[in-house]
């Protein structure tokens, strides 16, 4: 089984302790003023269909005590403590991708501003469904799904970008950053990202 490893910047996102506890563009309560919905293209490695549309939704943000707490568990216990409290939290966003059975039920999301915009950051616990058709048999250890969306507004003052989708991953901290493996595919980089 071909595993591979890469590093994301997450100081702005999810799974790091102080970086959690320094994104949140909503300090204390942080349902979003309405739910958000976005489409995007994705380029799908070893697929018999190359590109796929996926709809991402989001009916608010994690808050800073709800993160810490995600934080909290993978320093202390490692992944699996971490998907134990992602399998005990509430489904607050969803990420599906056409002529696909299955999609994520995202659990904890981040939004923080950018240069040029917003990023917004999923996790999922053992994600399942709709990649598996190609990606092959996944190890029980690669049980988190990493969303990743770089937003920016376009002449119409509307948001566009792009963005990441990690079906199967294995997070651990190492040597003080986040370390994260995949298995089996190449991420599935999103294209032509928009609020709906």
């Amino acid at each position: 089984m071909a595993k591979k490893a890469i590093a994301l910047l997450f100081g702005m996102c999810c799974l790091a302790v102080t970086a959690f506890s320094q994104t949140a563009e909503q300090p204390k309560s942080v349902p979003a003023p309405k739910p958000e919905h976005f489409s995007a293209v994705a380029s799908l490695p070893r697929a018999r269909t190359v590109t796929a549309w996926v709809d991402v939704r989001v009916s608010r943000y994690s808050s800073n005590s709800r993160t810490q707490q995600m934080a909290n568990a993978l320093v202390e216990g490692g992944q699996d403590e971490l998907v134990k409290t992602l399998e005990k939290a509430k489904t607050i966003g969803h990420v599906s991708l056409s002529s696909r059975v299955g999609a994520f039920d995202l659990k904890l999301i981040r939004t923080r501003k950018t240069p040029t915009g917003r990023q917004i950051i999923g996790v999922s616990d053992r994600p399942i469904g709709f990649l598996e058709a190609y990606a092959g048999s996944r190890s029980k250890d690669y049980q988190v799904g990493i969303l990743v969306i770089d937003l920016k507004r376009n002449k119409k003052g509307k948001e566009v970008g792009e963005g990441m989708l990690i079906y199967a991953s294995k997070v651990k901290i190492e040597n003080g950053k986040l370390d994260i493996e995949y298995v089996g595919m190449e991420p599935i980089r999103l294209a032509s990202v928009r609020k709906n």
